[in-house]
């Protein structure tokens, strides 16, 4: 499985990749139950997005991988019915396993040399969603053991509880610097994500700038 990560793929797919991220944000609030705990339609279409994502990179064996790897953590899940959350760690584990190898390979071909420019600005734009959804799980993974390393800003803690979509609007407002602050670490393990995921959101960017400007033109016919 390792030795098909170092063959630079040349992919034509990179809108259909970077749609792939944007229908996750999309299904957020179609498939979102109000619970604590990320739903399983949800969490297997992540874990879908993931694998085709990689599949359309052009890392058949991984994507089959991965595949194998949801199965196994949906079937855990689903044999466990109304079990305490941190029996649901193999689900969240996988999650993030899964976005980090996309997200991984995605920018691997954002910034590779024999990419059309087109598709890595696609690549690129899809793997900055994709790094907001491994930290999204990240947070969750983190909120889910220590039960205390999140809070919801005072007027909204009034209202509900915390909820597994405010990790990821939590993700992409650290990712984005948008910092709303309705939802806010607590713990140090929270707030070392939360400052991790701010890096990559100044330094991602750039660097991806950076590389494009960089790379000579392509040949005219």
């Amino acid at each position: 499985m390792f030795a098909i990560l170092h063959r630079p793929p040349v992919t034509q797919q990179g809108i259909v990749i970077f749609a792939l991220q944007i229908l996750l944000i999309v299904l957020i609030p179609a498939l979102d139950d109000g619970g604590r705990i990320m739903p399983m339609p949800y969490a297997a279409a992540s874990l879908a997005v993931s694998m085709l994502t990689v599949r359309f990179l052009g890392y058949p064996r991984t994507a089959w991988t991965i595949a194998a790897v949801s199965i196994a953590a949906i079937g855990w899940e689903i044999g466990l019915p109304r079990v305490p959350s941190l029996l649901r760690f193999p689900i969240w584990l996988s999650i993030v396993g899964a976005c980090v190898v996309s997200a991984g390979l995605c920018i691997k071909t954002a910034f590779a040399l024999r990419v059309p420019a087109v598709q890595r600005i696609f690549c690129g734009a899809a793997s900055f969603v994709l790094i907001g959804f491994v930290f999204a799980s990240v947070h969750g993974l983190v909120g889910i053991g220590t039960g205390i390393g999140y809070t919801l800003a005072g007027g909204v803690e009034h209202a509900r509880q915390l909820r597994w979509v405010d990790f990821v609007w939590l993700s992409f407002s650290t990712l984005t610097t948008a910092g709303f602050g309705d939802v806010a670490p607590v713990t140090a393990t929270a707030c070392a994500v939360a400052t991790l995921e701010s890096l990559c959101g100044i330094l991602f960017p750039a660097t991806l700038i950076a590389r494009i400007a960089s790379l000579p033109p392509a040949p005219r016919p």
